[in-house]
């Protein structure tokens, strides 16, 4: 398979495994401990905040400890998933002539 073609076809794979990851996170919320949505879901419940396990409440969001560790999760997976994909479509050497 040509280099161009090889090349491509890594690029396509790590936007796609490195977005895929990216929704994955985002759709969990994998960025907060607690967001912004649940306080505003609290609120228009009539309470003052979002109240965690210890008894307190929360009214402002609260970032998560790893959120700043994700876009190197998202672009590591990506880089991984197109190293696979560069090195799975490269070409073989044929064994046809070798005895065994």
């Amino acid at each position: 398979m040509p280099i161009l073609v090889r090349v491509v076809l890594a690029l396509v794979a790590a936007a796609i495994v490195g977005g895929g990851f990216m929704m994955f996170d985002r759709t969990r919320g994998a960025e907060w401990t607690v967001s912004p949505t649940e306080i505003a879901a609290a609120q228009a419940d009539g309470k003052a905040g979002v109240e965690t396990d210890r008894g307190s409440v929360t009214v402002l969001p609260i970032r998560s400890e790893t959120a700043d560790a994700l876009p190197f999760k998202w672009a590591l997976a990506g880089i991984g998933a197109g190293a696979v994909c560069f090195a799975a479509t490269r070409r073989r050497t044929s064994r046809r002539g070798k005895a065994s």
